[in-house]
């Protein structure tokens, strides 16, 4: 072979292509069929032809489906936005259900009290300890509070108003150590007093009655209310159920164990007496 075409490969291969190129054009200048050289390059261009057809597809599809991903992330994310600000608004909403059921109740047990005048309050705080032994409510000598009021519930008695002030008070309830309520069982009519069970170093939520007499046919299950006596309660507030009868073989007396009423561990708003119509 010559030296020129050793060294000149490419050009070589640009002189057949350019020939090939001019034949086609010759052909199919002057017939509508496919000649020879025609068929024989489509044969060899086609598949190539294919080949870049479906890896040019299949990237394309690559790249796009970073964009997809991107789209989906940033969709997810909105959408995990909106779940959260749904379940907040969710549970905002069981809260004001709740608290409109409190109040409904409230206000029909002072519909079934029209002998009584109360004022609504709303439990701003607690004594120390699991138990509320006092609680701060937010009313006070403005709103008409004055000491020894009584303070109820829906549910049962509550206690009474130990300290005022202007827009506050705080009143110990049943259940602390210090507290002492007239009661009366009220089916046998038995009657004695009413003490809370929690002390700095005992709480357990319940109270004890006392001065009761040994003959008494008291049963757990019974429930006991204000007597009326000692004019700080109105008569007939539930205070709670027996769930024990202690008796003492060398006293003349028996304790009962009492479960208050109100839930003091849930307690949230309260009434608070302000009269009584004789």
């Amino acid at each position: 072979m010559p030296r020129f075409l050793k060294k000149k490969p490419q050009l070589i291969l640009l002189i057949l292509i350019m020939v090939l190129a001019l034949v086609i054009y010759l052909g199919t200048r002057y017939t509508d069929k496919l000649s020879f050289v025609e068929d024989f390059i489509g044969e060899i261009v086609t598949p190539i032809q294919g080949f870049m057809y479906q890896t040019a597809t299949k990237v394309s599809a690559f790249f796009s489906s970073f964009g997809e991903r991107k789209l989906l992330k940033e969709n997810y994310d909105e959408l995990s936005l909106i779940v959260n600000e749904l379940r907040k608004e969710q549970l905002e909403m069981n809260e004001i259900k709740r608290e409109n059921e409190r109040l409904k109740d409230l206000l029909n047990f002072k519909e079934e009290r029209d002998d009584l005048t109360f004022i609504g309050a709303r439990v701003t705080g607690k004594n120390p300890g699991v138990w509320f032994n006092t609680i701060n409510i937010n009313r006070g000598s403005r709103h008409g509070v004055k000491l020894d009021m009584t303070v109820v519930t829906d549910k049962g008695l509550v206690g009474r108003v130990i300290e005022v002030g202007k827009s506050w008070s705080k009143v110990r309830t049943i259940v602390d150590g210090q507290s002492s309520v007239s009661g009366i069982v009220e089916r046998t009519r038995d009657t004695g007093t009413v003490r809370g069970s929690n002390t700095l170093s005992s709480e357990d939520g319940l109270c004890r009655m006392i001065h009761l007499p040994l003959e008494t046919d008291i049963v757990v299950g019974d429930r006991v209310i204000t007597s009326g006596l000692g004019g700080i309660f109105p008569k007939g507030i539930y205070i709670g159920e027996i769930v024990k009868v202690l008796s003492k073989d060398h006293d003349s007396q028996v304790t009962l164990i009492i479960e208050p009423g109100v839930d003091f561990l849930r307690l949230e708003e309260v009434l608070v007496i302000t009269s009584e119509t004789n």
